[in-house]
């Protein structure tokens, strides 16, 4: 345990009373001084020069408005501060060239003299400049950092936040130490947050310039560095204590649990306690912990600041309801500063210092005894196959008798639609001809792009969405019509993207981690690439192509469908360093069928070896079987082992979470064949799952509770069957809007659709919300009425119908 040295912080200063005869002028406006109000000199303050060295100095005369004053006649005077002896040890000519040591009568020889310090002054028309300090000394050869220990304990290799230590800087010419004449040192750290530095003076040695008072501030690794006259120190280490682990709890330490329920609107306060490496020698916590706060669904629930170091947080669950996982972490770059790999450490499952337990994550479902009314938004891919020049709308459908707003023109062909997930207010669609975004909160939103011109790529960010951060800060595309294969990071401001090259190879499905650290990309040749904002991309070769990523409740992994095949794997979200892997697999289970998606549960138990988690597989039918089916596969007893930081060795290195089991229950089949899913959503708290299928004309609710499959057929308004083309559900399942076809040319399916519709279906009855496919939407444009085309331009007499066929409902 470190103990705070004795000596007290002063403030730097040297009190220089210098007695000046009246050809060293004024330091206020004098008559007759030509309008000359200030002057100044430069360089100002404090600087030093070796011994026969040379100096420039310049000065500035000012009037009363703050303009220069020109063609005035400046003089350098040079003076010793009060009580020294002898004469000064540093010379200025008419031009403001300083000399360390004596100037020839020409003024342009310059013999050294000795060690000392002088004052100069730049005076004109009488009026004087504030005096700088000039430092004469011998050539430095090297500047050396030590620690300044005191009496005490041990000392150990890291020091906890708050803690101080002092170090001092020693100035060698040859191995001559001349450290007293070379004035102040000035100090600083390779990355900043991790310590702060203040320079320090001895109330008993007031000459003494080269010492620093370092606090410990943010854990971290950096270098502090001394510097003088042009010298610099080698790097000396400092570590402020890494975070080992945090633990969490609702409402701070008087609530048990980690789960809560609350109505939509309501907050949800969360305590953390972070202990660091040294808290078995300290027993206690760090008081201000610089933690990332973080929410599965920022649809759901969210924290309104995502970084701290309070120790607590306070979540708001927002309109749209349903479940959710909340947890903090202590993340890079704000937390284990410096250290590389990114050192991340997650929340976990254990005994707080006070004896109770804290927890990895908070599950939180949202609910309301009447759901709101929800909002979706309907575009078209029908003009990507038609004539140049094509354009097409998109417009909001909500229920009522006036179910489509404003209608907006969107410039491209999109081929993805997604929102913002915490905001309302921006859309993005993804072209083959670049990304386009609406505001829709704006007063007249329209559709705007990122780059007027579809060309180069990798400024229009051609190619298909992806994912969005839990912050709406980036927006992942992936590009597959240009050579090489890009995925593009959009910042949603003018900001250059970020471009990721995958040669060869197709990005089929990414996700953030809920912390936004990293990014997993997984590609159709089998390769996982991990895109971090502290470190370089890497990639690492999976045992076969992976289909799509979800992470786990408490951030500390993904689960990575498809790798083995028919599996589903755990990979850190830590990286080791190289040559290790950039993510380690701790664990996988064998599917009875490769999934089609996975839909990691809110719903957790936790226990004293880590949280328990269920993970929802739709499944094709299992060999010999004909019903697509929802297996349960189970991730038991996970949890982020704390970093083994031990003297004198410590780790900076990833400690994987620790998972100590995998398991499955046996398939349930959902009755319904051989199912073509275009949408399915775990909703709720975990004990429903919404499917639509492109099969089925019907809206499919699987109760987990007693795995049973309900049906809710969609009404042909033209007395046929309609058959699904996208589909879109509220994050509670109580509204689920569907884009079908209502008829076919002789009802034939293989010919294009000749009318469709939005169809809202509601999975309950509550309020205005009716159970069952209660509205049909067909398009009409609010414009011309007799417009049922979603497409403009297409050119020919006949043109092809586009119809409603990508469709996302407004977070609110």
């Amino acid at each position: 345990m470190h103990r705070s040295r004795s000596g007290i912080p002063l403030a730097l200063a040297i009190i220089l009373v210098v007695s000046l005869t009246g050809c060293l002028g004024k330091s206020s406006s004098a008559p007759a001084n030509g309008g000359v109000q200030t002057v100044t000199l430069s360089p100002s303050a404090i600087t030093s020069i070796d011994v026969g060295g040379t100096l420039n100095f310049s000065a500035t005369a000012k009037n009363s408005a703050g303009g220069a004053v020109l063609g005035v006649n400046i003089q350098f005077v040079v003076s010793v501060p009060q009580g020294s002896t002898g004469p000064a040890p540093l010379s200025v000519n008419n031009s403001g060239s300083a000399c360390g040591g004596t100037w020839d009568v020409t003024g342009t020889m310059c013999s050294p003299g000795g060690s000392g310090i002088a004052l100069v002054q730049a005076v004109t028309n009488g009026i004087s400049s504030a005096p700088t300090t000039v430092y004469v000394h011998s050539h430095i050869d090297s500047l050396q950092v030590s620690r300044l220990d005191p009496e005490g304990p041990p000392l150990y290799d890291c020091f906890s936040q708050g803690q101080t230590w002092n170090y001092a800087a020693t100035a060698y010419s040859g191995t001559t130490d001349i450290t007293n004449t070379v004035g102040p040192i000035t100090w600083s750290s390779s990355n900043a947050g991790v310590v702060t530095a203040v320079p320090i003076v001895s109330q008993t040695q007031p000459n003494l310039l080269n010492q620093v008072q370092v606090t410990a501030k943010a854990p971290g690794i950096t270098n502090l560095f001394a510097s003088v006259s042009g010298a610099n120190s080698s790097a000396y280490p400092f570590t402020t204590c890494l975070i080992q682990a945090v633990y969490l709890q609702i409402g701070g330490q008087s609530q048990s649990g980690n789960s809560i329920t609350v109505a939509n609107g309501a907050t949800v306060s969360v305590t953390a306690t972070a202990i660091d490496s040294l808290y078995k020698f300290t027993g206690t916590p760090i008081t201000n912990p610089p933690l990332t706060w973080s929410t599965t669904n920022p649809e759901v629930i969210a924290f309104g600041t995502a970084t701290n170091s309070t120790g607590g947080n306070t979540a708001t669950a927002r309109n749209n309801l349903g479940g959710a996982t909340l947890f903090a972490s202590c993340t890079p770059p704000t937390c284990n500063i410096g250290v590389l790999p990114a050192l991340p450490v997650y929340a976990s499952d254990g005994i707080l210092p006070n004896g109770l337990t804290g927890y990895g994550s908070i599950s939180v479902n949202v609910s309301a005894n009447k759901p709101p009314t929800y909002t979706a938004w309907v575009a078209t891919t029908g003009c990507q196959l038609q004539a140049l020049g094509c354009t097409s709308v998109m417009f909001p459908v909500t229920p009522g008798t006036t179910p489509i707003g404003k209608i907006l023109t969107v410039p491209r062909t999109p081929n993805s639609m997604m929102f913002n997930h915490l905001s309302a207010a921006r859309v993005y669609l993804g072209s083959d001809q670049g990304l386009m975004f609406a505001d829709l909160t704006a007063s007249t939103p329209t559709v705007s792009l990122v780059s007027n011109s579809s060309t180069p790529c990798n400024v229009a960010l051609c190619g298909k969405l992806l994912t969005i951060s839990n912050d709406g800060k980036l927006v992942v595309v992936s590009d597959t019509v240009s050579t090489p294969s890009q995925v593009y990071l959009y910042t949603g401001s003018s900001s250059s993207p970020i471009s990721i090259t995958i040669p060869g190879e197709t990005a089929t499905a990414a996700a953030f981690s809920p912390d936004q650290l990293k990014l997993f990309i997984v590609t159709d040749a089998g390769n996982l690439y991990v895109y971090s904002t502290v470190d370089a991309v890497r990639s690492l070769a999976l045992a076969a192509p992976a289909t799509q990523l979800a992470f786990s409740a408490d951030g500390s992994f993904a689960y990575v469908v498809g790798s083995p095949a028919g599996s589903v794997s755990a990979y850190s979200t830590c990286s080791l360093p190289l040559p290790g892997p950039a993510s380690v697999d701790i664990g996988s289970i064998a599917t009875t069928n490769s999934p089609l998606a996975i839909f990691p549960s809110p719903v957790l138990e936790a226990g004293p070896l880590g949280l328990t988690q269920n993970i929802f597989a739709l499944e094709p039918p299992p060999p010999g079987g004909v019903n697509t089916a929802i297996e349960v596969l189970t991730a038991n007893q996970f949890t982020q082992v704390p970093i083994p930081y031990e003297s004198p060795i410590p780790q900076f290195t990833c400690n994987p979470p620790t998972l100590q089991s995998f398991t499955k229950s046996p398939p349930i089949s959902l009755g319904q064949g051989n199912i073509n899913p275009l949408y399915a959503q775990l909703v709720a708290d975990g004990t429903e799952m919404i499917i639509v299928s492109g099969n089925i004309p019907a809206v499919l609710v699987f109760n987990v509770s007693n795995e049973t499959t309900s049906y809710i057929p969609l009404y042909d308004p033209l007395g046929g069957t309609s058959t699904p083309l996208a589909a879109s559900a509220s994050t509670d399942g109580s509204q689920v809007y569907v884009a079908a076809c209502d008829q076919y040319p002789n009802g034939d399916p293989t010919q294009p659709c000749s009318a469709g519709s939005v169809h809202i279906v509601g999975t309950v009855s509550i309020g205005t919300i009716q159970s069952g496919d209660y509205q049909q939407v067909p398009y009409v444009n609010i414009n011309d009425g007799n417009d049922m085309n979603m497409c403009n331009s297409q050119g020919g007499s006949n043109p092809p119908l586009c119809l409603p066929n990508l469709i996302a409902i407004k977070p609110q």
